[in-house]
């Protein structure tokens, strides 16, 4: 399972890294006797997130990304549930061009919410007075094979 630190905590490695003249052993004894109470990451740890902000300019953290990505998750799961309230006929396919998300994501969200694109569904239902009419005609049927 790969831990993710917060950018403070990134921060905090990077200085450490480098008042140990990038030694990774080191910044891993000097971080967990500076910041007792935090966590202490792996030593490889410290060269890899050194390596990742000169090769990127970018820290590894996924906080940012993740968050990122659930917020486009619920705009896509929102425009899904919408096309369908449109048009309860349209298809998946069409869905998914539409929004620009993989079809597959269109017919999980879909399911998730108890719905089905482009099925029709016949219901019957008895009114008043039709089953006596219905009862005859099951008999005529079953009688008449």
């Amino acid at each position: 399972m790969q831990h993710v630190f917060t950018h403070a905590e990134y921060a905090d490695m990077l200085f450490v890294y480098g008042v140990c003249n990038r030694s990774a052993l080191a910044a891993r004894r000097e971080y967990s006797q500076r910041l007792p109470n935090r966590r202490v990451p792996d030593s490889r740890v410290f060269a890899s997130v050194y390596n990742k902000l000169r090769e990127t300019g970018a820290l590894p953290s996924s906080h940012i990304s993740s968050e990122r990505a659930n917020e486009q998750n619920v705009n896509a799961v929102e425009s899904i549930l919408q096309s369908v309230e449109r048009s309860p006929t349209t298809s998946a396919r069409r869905i998914s061009t539409r929004i620009g998300v993989p079809r597959t994501r269109v017919w999980r969200t879909l399911r998730q919410h108890g719905l089905c694109p482009f099925r029709l569904q016949l219901v019957q239902r008895l009114e008043g007075g039709d089953e006596a009419g219905r009862l005859d005609l099951c008999r005529w049927v079953f009688v008449n094979r």
